[in-house]
C-alpha cells in the first residue's frame, strides 16, 4: 500500500477513536510528517484522503480540522466516497464474513464489458455476508478477473480482499464508480439483516479501478435499511 494510504487508515483510526477530536485543529503538516517521518507532500495527500471522506476540513490560514459528529455519523453508515473497504471503514469492530459462494467461471457479456476482459479469461464469483461484531451489516456479491485478483482462497475471502491486494499483491486501489438504488429484501436478506421478504434494501453497485485505470472488481452490495445509511460529503 503506499505511504500516503497507509498514513491516512492511521488517522482516520486516530479521529474514530477520539485520538484526534472532533471539532479541533488537526497537528500541522510539519509535525505529522515528523511523526510519521515522512514528507509534508506525502501528509498533505493522506490529507486530503480524509478531506474527500468527509473527516476532515480546511480553513484558510487557519489549519485542518476535525468534523463534528464523526463517531456518531459513521455508526453504521456507508461512505459512499471511500475506496478503504469495509474492514477499514469500520474501525474498533471485528469485522467477519460468511462465504456463500466461491467459484471460477468465465464472464458474461455484461461483465466483460465492465472489466474489459475477454471471453477466455475466467473470473471468481464470489458472494458474502459481513459482519461487524456478529452483526450482518451487508451481503457482497463481487466478481474479480484472475489474471489481477490472483490467489484467493476462503481464507482471504473470511478476512479482506481489499487488504489481500494492497498488502500481497502491492496493487493499489484509487477510484469507484458507484450507483446506489432502492431494492426489496429478499429470503437472504431477511434472514441475514432481520427484516421481512420485501422489505426495503440499500443497494450499491460498483466497478472499482486500479490507480492505472484497471477496473478489477464489478460488485453489488446491500445494506439492512434499518442500519444502513449512505453518506456524501460534498466538497466545493
Amino acid at each position: 500500500m503506499q505511504r500516503y494510504k497507509e498514513i491516512a487508515i492511521s488517522l482516520k483510526e486516530k479521529i474514530v477513536e477520539g485520538i484526534f477530536t472532533e471539532g479541533n485543529v488537526l497537528p500541522t503538516q510539519k509535525d505529522l510528517a515528523h511523526q510519521y517521518k515522512t514528507s509534508r507532500v506525502t501528509i498533505r495527500k493522506a490529507i486530503q484522503l480524509l478531506i474527500d471522506e468527509g473527516l476532515l476540513y480546511t480553513r484558510s490560514g487557519s489549519g485542518t480540522y476535525v468534523r463534528n459528529n464523526i463517531r456518531k455519523n459513521n455508526q453504521n453508515v456507508t461512505q459512499i466516497n471511500s475506496i478503504f473497504g469495509t474492514t477499514t471503514q469500520e474501525v474498533g469492530k471485528i469485522i467477519t464474513s460468511k462465504v456463500l459462494r466461491f467459484g471460477v467461471k468465465l464472464p458474461t457479456e455484461y461483465e466483460m464489458e465492465a472489466l474489459s476482459l475477454k471471453s477466455s479469461e475466467p473470473v471468481y464469483d464470489i458472494g458474502r455476508v459481513r459482519y461487524a461484531d456478529g452483526k450482518a451489516i451487508s451481503i457482497e456479491y463481487s466478481v474479480l478477473p484472475l489474471k489481477i485478483v490472483y490467489g484467493l482462497d476462503e481464507e482471504i475471502l473470511q478476512s479482506s480482499i481489499y487488504n489481500y491486494i494492497r498488502e500481497q499483491l502491492k496493487l493499489t486501489i484509487s477510484a469507484a464508480q458507484r450507483v446506489i438504488i432502492a431494492s426489496k429484501a429478499d429470503k437472504l436478506d431477511a434472514e441475514e439483516f432481520g427484516l421481512m421478504i420485501g422489505e426495503p434494501i440499500l443497494e450499491l453497485n460498483q466497478i472499482v479501478f486500479l490507480d492505472d485505470g484497471t477496473p478489477f472488481d464489478l460488485s453489488k452490495t446491500r445494506y439492512p435499511y434499518t442500519s444502513g445509511r449512505i453518506v456524501a460529503d460534498i466538497n466545493t
